[in-house]
């Protein structure tokens, strides 16, 4: 009885500690030029990696007068 009731629950806690891979967006604007607006995904595990990809992306999108955020 006791193992049928443990190993569903070690696979439920398992599970639970999984990551998955997500999309974020990564919006840059720029007002004074042709380009307008792009959007570019970002996959990571956790938010604040994909916000350190986007910080890189705005400190190019600065040189342009743009602004980039996720």
């Amino acid at each position: 009885m006791k193992k049928a009731i443990l190993l569903p629950a070690l696979a439920a806690a398992i599970i639970s500690m999984s990551s998955c891979e997500r999309n974020f967006t990564c919006t840059c604007v720029y007002p004074n030029s042709n380009i307008g607006t792009t959007k570019t995904n970002i996959k990571a595990y956790k938010r604040s990696d994909a916000e350190v990809h986007c910080n890189s992306l705005n400190k190019g999108a600065q040189t342009l007068g743009g602004a980039c955020a996720l």
